[in-house]
């Protein structure tokens, strides 16, 4: 099969121009006949490449709002949080002197999930102020969860969640008015308490509002207005980190972040602030919507898209473990929204700028034993020039550490669609330099893009069939 990467060289001239030793015709020879054996042995390996197959296998995570926007997705979920059998909750009986009857406040004892549940109780206890951040929800790059798993409160409400300009999507109807209730407990008409999470997956930077609407009072009596992130009526909760729901229908990635909202459910007047009336978990998949700070009725959201980048150097010709660089490129924008209120309640929440911010590279692997030279958009970095042996694999063998940080910088001129990356070898006989561009469709690649939680290879082995699948 004839690489379609010389060809493409020799069209723009670029060999040419390369470098002085370029104009050696045995030089030009010799790396097209190291390419083409390259690709030789990558098609025995892997079988005939379609000419359509292409090698930016990244999902995109979420696009950023202004540009190719996913659809919304939301989901109610089969299940909510499970604390398994409650029979044996721990409950203690507690009588405040503004009210003609006790309540039953919980304090643990769950089956499962009772660290949680037991912090709750602790951080959020019964008519204690919580000074909380209020919460401003936007969509980050990734699915994320929703949900409700504590009612602190006597109030009748339902839970609604908006995402973006989509209809409010309703997750829960609090029908009963028990005080303190978990999922497993018994209304007072004998049914089951069952509050459900919601999945929601927004392109990045989505506002997302999360509140309970339709307040029906203990005595049967309508409350007007809606509590919750629209009014500064919903704010974050310092549950411990080390605390992660166990949850039955997802499996979550193993960096995967937890954030917890409680919602005040009656107005500031008759308000105890201790914002336990309804809990929720936000559960990231692995991220979770950023904490906004509104000033001047404006705020900013950080949105970012990473790639990660799998090199092979031409060392060999018939390795294909694609370590032999490992970096992650990341494209990050600062978007700035306009909120407007009307009597206290958010109306509108639209997009008034969008700022591109400087691009970050991190060098996570690098598996071979030969000098190059990365370039990244206009950005370029040398291995030997930056404190590494160049003899010496790193991050490929052993205990491999894929979070690691061998290298960081800032890059200019990047482009996530084009994927204008290149690595520049020598030939470690002649010193004469082979560069190595992302590949076009239908070609052999040496460089492959990924979504940065894919892992990469241990040294010389081979990545599966099964990535290349078109």
């Amino acid at each position: 099969m004839k690489s379609d990467i010389l060809q493409l060289a020799v069209a723009l001239g670029t060999i040419a121009v390369m470098t002085a030793c370029s104009k050696d015709l045995g030089y030009s020879s010799y790396e097209e006949n190291q390419k083409q054996t390259y690709a030789d042995n990558f098609v025995a390996k892997y079988g005939s490449i379609s000419p359509s197959q292409t090698w930016d296998f990244t999902t995109g995570a979420v696009s950023l709002p202004t540009r190719r926007a996913a659809a919304i997705q939301t989901e109610i979920m089969e299940n909510g949080i499970s604390f398994g059998d409650v029979s044996k909750l721990k409950l203690r009986r507690v009588e405040f002197s503004n009210h003609s009857w006790d309540y039953d406040v919980i304090e643990g004892g769950a089956e499962k999930n009772d660290a949680l549940l037991t912090a709750i109780t602790t951080v959020l206890p019964e008519k204690k102020q919580w000074n909380g951040k209020p919460a401003v929800l936007v969509a980050p790059a990734s699915t994320f969860y929703i949900y409700p798993l504590f009612s602190g409160g006597n109030i009748m409400y339902d839970l609604k969640v908006k995402v973006g300009n989509e209809e409010p999507v309703t997750v829960f109807q609090k029908d009963y008015t028990n005080f303190q209730t978990i999922n497993g407990m018994k209304k007072k008409n004998g049914e089951i308490v069952n509050m459900r999470g919601l999945r929601i997956q927004a392109p990045v930077g989505t506002p997302v509002e999360v509140y309970i609407d339709n307040l029906v009072s203990l005595e049967g009596k309508k409350i007007s207005g809606a509590m919750g992130t629209t009014n500064g009526k919903a704010v974050y909760v310092d549950i411990p980190e080390d605390i992660v729901p166990e949850l039955e229908d997802v499996t979550l990635k193993e960096n995967a972040i937890v954030k917890y909202i409680g919602i005040e459910d009656v107005a500031a007047a008759n308000s105890d602030k201790d914002y336990n009336d309804l809990v929720l978990a936000v559960v990231g998949d692995p991220d979770v919507p950023q904490e906004i700070v509104i000033t001047n009725d404006q705020y900013d959201v950080t949105t970012c898209r990473t790639k990660r980048y799998m090199i092979e150097d031409l060392g060999a010709t018939d390795d294909f473990d694609f370590n032999d660089v490992v970096i992650d490129v990341t494209e990050n924008t600062v978007i700035t929204h306009q909120v407007t209120y009307e009597n206290g309640v958010k109306k509108s929440d639209e997009i008034i700028k969008e700022t591109l911010a400087p691009s970050t590279a991190i060098i996570r692997a690098m598996g071979g034993t030969i000098d190059f030279t990365l370039t990244i958009g206009n950005t370029k970095w040398v291995k030997s020039e930056n404190g590494f042996n160049i003899k010496t694999m790193y991050n490929t063998q052993g205990s491999i550490d894929y979070q690691k940080v061998l290298a960081e910088f800032e890059v200019t001129g990047w482009d996530y669609e084009s994927n204008n990356i290149s690595v520049q070898v020598p030939n470690e006989k002649s010193g004469e330099v082979f560069t190595i561009n992302f590949p076009k469709a239908g070609t052999a690649p040496m460089i492959i893009a990924v979504d940065p939680t894919q892992n990469w290879m241990d040294e010389r082995v081979s990545v599966p069939k099964s990535w290349f699948t078109e």
